[in-house]
């Protein structure tokens, strides 16, 4: 089974279907009397998004905390833990205070990202952050697909979106898919009352999906 950048399942006959009759028509969109999509002007309301099976609820309940990503029911996909990370220094050339520094971490293999951690810490000897002071109020926090479509709207403080080791900053639902060869581009903005030496991490925890490219087919 495949799935979308939002983690949802991609069935792959209803896609076939959709393409081979967009090439029978010869334009972007298939024929709805035949079954398969059509491009629609407006975004469907909520109410207009459930089930349309009569023998099904069009809603069902599902936990979206904590996070819960698929698994491939082929035999043939593994899955690997993997801490994929970046960070900035106040020593980068590129680091300004009230600046916003982006970061891109690339993702070779297939990946859901399940939470995202972060911190700042005075660099200078014997130094440490004001009395009081989150180590993660310190800077503001975005990542954007390479698409373009984005995780986080707008870039806040990193405390109301990135978590710690022991209480991780999980995402919810089905986490976020990134594909193979994609990437998430990460802005770190340091705000006061960031120290004048200063180092902010990013971690990203991810689930890896590992399979052979040198088998077609199989269950």
């Amino acid at each position: 089974m495949q799935f979308d950048q939002f983690g949802r399942p991609i069935n792959p006959q209803q896609m076939q279907q959709a393409q081979q009759m967009q090439g029978q028509q010869g334009m972007g969109y298939a024929n709805p009397d035949m079954g398969g999509p059509t491009a629609r002007t407006v975004m469907p309301a909520v109410g207009q998004m459930g089930g349309t099976n009569p023998q099904q609820n069009p809603w069902v309940r599902f936990p979206f905390f904590p996070t819960a990503p698929y698994y491939s029911t082929n035999p043939n996909v593994g899955y690997q833990v993997r801490y994929y990370s970046t960070g900035i220094l106040s020593t980068d050339a590129d680091v300004a205070v009230g600046t916003e520094t982006i970061r891109t971490v690339q993702f070779d293999i297939p990946a859901r990202v399940i939470a995202i951690n972060a911190s700042c810490v005075n660099t200078a000897a014997l130094g440490a952050l004001p009395i009081g002071v989150n180590p993660r109020d310190c800077f503001l926090f975005r990542v954007e697909y390479t698409t373009g479509d984005r995780l986080h709207i707008t870039a806040r403080l990193g405390s109301t979106v990135c978590g710690t080791a022991d209480n991780p900053g999980e995402l919810g639902g089905t986490g976020y898919t990134v594909d193979q060869g994609a990437a998430l581009i990460i802005g770190i903005t340091p705000i006061n009352p960031i120290p004048a030496n200063f180092r902010i991490d990013i971690t990203l925890h991810a689930l890896e999906l590992r399979g052979s490219a040198n088998f077609v087919g199989g269950r």
